[in-house]
Formats: structure tokens, C-alpha cells, sequence
């Protein structure tokens, strides 16, 4: 019996052994290839490793005999598993997200991160196919149903990382739009540096002006006539916010001021009506002392405020209303209490021709409404229909909704549209720098309890003020904020997560203490 080795043949066709002489016999083992394998290599085996080769990179390659390529790339998949896997395990994958989303350069890093990525997905996907359907023997619509299979499966792979790079660079613009890459000292306070891990640890307390502006084409200059101090406990979160009326008259401007130098007895125009809110307007005007500031009336604003309410405020945030609508819209709409009727449009001037004339309609009294921009905005800007105070406590309950409500998911949905929002219709004075310490700080106040002090005719007559009396009422109801103990972080679910108040009517209280926001919305 003569002696008959077998080796592999060259790929796709018989071959001879190098070692067979002319005329010796020659015995094929059927294996296609030196990297091929020993099983059959059919329709669905091709379809089945291909899908395999996608979920798990690497897996393919080795069906198809490609051993080091397909173990090299396994391993590769495996290394970057258990990276991901340590990440999310290591800390809150949310805070995780919210450090990446807030640092262009990292936004970068991670933008270039994923189209490699990707791209390399993609590559390992195509070349696990083509090594898969080497040997395979294929009809025509099998051929045809194979290619579609991977289509299907370049795309799942690179419209998710597409987006995610979209995200990344939208993050990035907003970044570089709405924060400032140094602190303007003229309307900010640098955050202390501190050793410790806790950024806040050298600023026990954060002072911040909320302000709501209706520039437009048909209103000269800006007129803030939402104006909120948001006082902030930086250990606990708790908060407290203090409306001031747009009517407030005699602001006082702190000592070394402009507005001090100006109006040393107080902001009055001598019969004019010289109210709080037409502070910002006076201050761009020419030898008002804040003409030489970067923004005059901003400054000047935040002066006059600090003398009312004796806080130093440390940076701020201003919306323009005009675009609020957008926010609502953008996170779904808002719920909220209705307690009165309330007009749309409409005028509050006796000599107007729409005097007292709901040409909008009326938003009507209701339990947990579900408003959507529109109305959300007529909610908080309404007023013929009531007065100021009124409107100050629903801008409030705007305020206290927005902090229930919005939640990491309903963001990361709609950050496209939240982004343009916020480029269009939002300034602060936070700087880039800082950025990390005000996510915190949000984690923090978002889990405590909010507080409300509303300057209102009960508290204060806006034509003569006491503004010592203010000054008291203010460190009254921050003492009594500080001792306050702080709530259970809410839940991430969309709704209002704090309990309302059930008897369907404002708590009766005294005015001239600070109330759980959720006892008069």
C-alpha cells in the first residue's frame, strides 16, 4: 500500500505537496484555503457569523479561519468592554456624561474617539463578510439578500456614532457660545480655588441673579422685568429665591458705585417713574458712570439689586422671554397649578384699544395643567388680570417646575433643540472654567428644598421701601434655609416629583417669611 500525504492546496483549487514527485498520487482534503475552516459554509452560516461579527468584532473573523486577525481584534473588542465596563461602574455614568458635555476639548477627544471607532466597526464588519463569503457558493438573490444584511449593519453602526459625533460637536458650539473662557469681573465673581475635592468648599453660599429681559423690536433697550435672586447653599443645595418688583422704587446702589455717585438717595427721577426695572436702561445712557463697563446696564442692574436685597450677587443668568417658549417646547411642556383665570394678550392701559381684552383667550384654572411653550409663557407673563405680585409667585412656580422637571433624559433627547435655545436666548456670567463645580451644584439643588420670598405689597411698599426692613427679612429667610434639613434626591421620571399642595389653593402664611415653593404653587 503506498504511502499518500495530504496537504493543503493552494486556496480555491487542488495543489501538490512541494515534496511529491512528478506523477505521485495527490488526495485533496476538501478545505478551501489554509485559513479556512473545516465546516460547511453555507447560506445562513455566512449570514449567521456576519450578524455574530458585528455584535462581537473579532468572532467572524475567526469563523472564517482568520485567526490572528480575528483573535487581534477580539481582543481589542474585549480590552474596550472592560474599559466601558470600569467606567460605568467606577462613578455615576451620569456625572460622567455631564463632565464630557461641558469641556470642549473633551467633546473633541470624544468626537474624534467615535468616528475611529466607528470607522474601524465598519471595516471589521465589511472584511468579516467579504472573508466569509470567500469559499461560500451563493445564488444570486442569497448574494443579493447577504449585501443588504450588511448595509443593515454599517448603518446601525454608523448612524448612532454619527449622532453621538453630532451631539459631541453641538455641546462643543455651546460651550464656546454661552460661556465666557475668563470670569467679567465687572458682573462675576471668580469661584475660590480650593484643594479639596468638593469645588464648593472655599464658597459656602452662591448669590445668583435670574433675570428675565423682553428686549424686541418694538421695546427700547432691555427691560428685565423678571428679576429673582436664587441664594444657594453650596453644602445642602437649599435655596432661596427672592422676587423683586419691576416697580420697586429708591433702589439703593451700594457705596463706591456709579449708582451710588449718581443717586446717592436712590434710584429717582424726581416724579419720573424711575422703577427698578428701568435701571438697565438709564445705565447705557451717556454720563450715567456705567457707560465705560462692557455691559453698562447689566452692572448697574446688579448694583441696584444688591442694595435692595444686601447680597452680593456672584454672577448671573438672563433669558429673554422670547425665547422661553422654546425651552417648554423643546423638554415637552410643563406642568403646572393654575390657581386663576388668566387672559392672553390683551393690554392693561386704560388708552389702549385691546384694554382688558383677552385676544389670545384665558388659561383656565386647573390641577397639574400640562402647558406647552405658548401658554407656558402667558402663564408667567400674564398680568391685567391680576397685578404684579401674582405674576411674581407663578414665575416663581415657572422656576420650581423647570428644577421637578427636566431630567437627564428628556435633555439628552432634545439637547439639539435645547442647544439652539439656549445660543439664542441665554447669557451668564459663569465661566467655561467653573463649569464642572455648577453641574454639581445643580445635582445638589435639584435634591434639596426650595424657598420663596416674594417682595410683594405685604412686605414692602414699592413707592417709599424699607430697605432695612428688606435686608432683615433676606437674612432671615436664608438663616432659616441653611437650617433646614435637605430633601431626598427626586427621581430621573418625568412629572413633578415633589408632592403638591393637595387642598388645590395657596397656604395661608405670613409674608414676611420665606414658604416652600410647593405650598403656593
Amino acid at each position: 500500500m503506498s504511502d499518500v500525504r495530504q496537504r493543503h492546496p493552494a486556496p480555491g483549487r487542488p495543489g501538490r505537496s512541494r515534496e511529491d514527485a512528478p506523477g505521485a498520487p495527490v488526495v485533496s482534503t476538501g478545505r478551501r484555503g489554509s485559513h479556512a475552516t473545516a465546516h460547511g459554509q453555507g447560506f445562513a452560516w455566512v449570514i449567521s457569523w456576519t450578524i455574530l461579527g458585528s455584535l462581537l468584532p473579532g468572532s467572524g473573523l475567526l469563523a472564517a479561519g482568520r485567526r490572528r486577525a480575528g483573535g487581534f481584534l477580539l481582543g481589542l473588542t474585549a480590552a474596550g468592554g472592560l474599559a466601558l465596563g470600569w467606567l460605568a461602574l467606577g462613578d455615576d455614568p451620569l456625572e460622567r456624561v455631564q463632565t464630557l458635555v461641558i469641556a470642549p476639548g473633551r467633546l473633541v477627544v470624544a468626537t474624534v474617539s467615535i468616528a475611529v471607532i466607528a470607522t474601524l466597526w465598519v471595516l471589521a464588519i465589511l472584511l468579516t463578510h467579504v472573508q466569509l463569503r470567500r469559499y461560500a457558493s451563493l445564488g444570486g438573490g442569497q448574494r443579493l439578500f447577504a449585501s443588504l444584511v450588511v448595509v443593515a449593519l454599517v448603518t446601525a453602526v454608523a448612524m448612532p456614532a454619527y449622532e453621538a459625533g453630532r451631539y459631541a460637536l453641538i455641546g462643543r458650539d455651546l460651550v464656546d457660545t454661552m460661556f465666557r473662557q475668563t470670569v467679567d469681573t465687572e458682573t462675576s465673581t471668580a469661584l475660590t480655588e480650593t484643594t479639596e475635592a468638593d469645588p464648593w468648599a472655599g464658597t459656602p453660599r452662591i448669590n445668583v441673579l435670574l433675570l428675565g429681559s423682553d428686549a424686541g423690536d418694538s421695546r427700547i433697550g432691555v427691560r428685565p422685568d423678571t428679576m429673582i435672586v436664587a441664594s444657594i447653599d453650596t453644602r445642602s443645595g437649599n435655596t432661596v429665591l427672592f422676587s423683586l418688583p419691576r416697580n420697586l422704587k429708591n433702589a439703593p446702589f451700594p457705596f463706591g458705585t456709579p449708582g451710588n455717585s449718581a443717586w446717592p438717595d436712590g434710584f429717582n427721577c424726581y416724579g419720573d417713574p424711575c422703577m427698578l426695572n428701568a435701571v438697565w436702561t438709564w445705565a447705557e445712557g451717556a454720563g450715567s458712570g456705567y457707560d465705560r463697563f462692557r455691559n453698562p446696564g447689566l452692572a448697574a442692574t446688579q448694583d441696584a439689586i444688591e442694595g435692595v436685597t444686601g447680597l452680593k450677587i456672584d454672577t448671573y443668568a438672563m433669558l429673554n422671554l422670547k425665547g422661553f417658549a422654546e425651552f417648554v417646547n423643546a423638554i415637552g411642556g410643563l406642568e403646572v397649578n393654575v390657581r386663576e383665570r388668566l387672559p392672553i394678550g390683551g393690554d392693561g392701559n386704560p388708552e389702549s384699544p385691546i384694554y382688558h381684552k383677552a385676544t389670545g383667550g384665558w388659561i383656565e384654572i386647573g390641577e397639574n395643567q400640562h402647558l406647552d411653550g405658548y401658554h407656558a409663557l402667558w402663564f408667567a407673563r400674564s398680568r391685567w388680570a391680576s397685578d404684579d405680585y401674582s405674576r411674581m409667585q407663578r414665575q416663581r412656580c415657572v422656576i420650581a417646575a423647570f428644577v421637578d422637571q427636566v431630567d437627564p433624559v428628556t435633555v439628552a433627547l432634545q439637547f439639539p433643540r435645547l442647544a439652539r435655545a439656549a445660543k439664542r436666548n441665554i447669557t451668564t456670567g459663569i465661566p467655561r472654567r467653573d463649569l464642572d463645580a455648577w453641574v454639581e451644584l445643580s445635582r445638589r439643588v435639584q435634591g434639596a428644598k426650595v424657598t420663596s420670598l416674594p417682595f410683594t405689597k405685604a412686605v414692602v411698599d414699592v413707592t417709599a421701601p424699607d430697605f432695612d426692613k428688606v435686608h432683615k427679612l433676606v437674612k432671615r429667610a436664608i438663616a432659616s434655609s441653611e437650617r433646614a434639613p435637605q430633601e431626598p434626591t427626586p427621581s430621573a421620571s418625568p412629572g413633578p416629583s415633589r408632592p403638591k399642595n393637595p387642598s388645590g389653593q395657596p397656604k395661608a402664611a405670613n409674608p414676611n417669611r420665606a414658604q416652600d415653593v410647593d405650598a403656593v404653587c
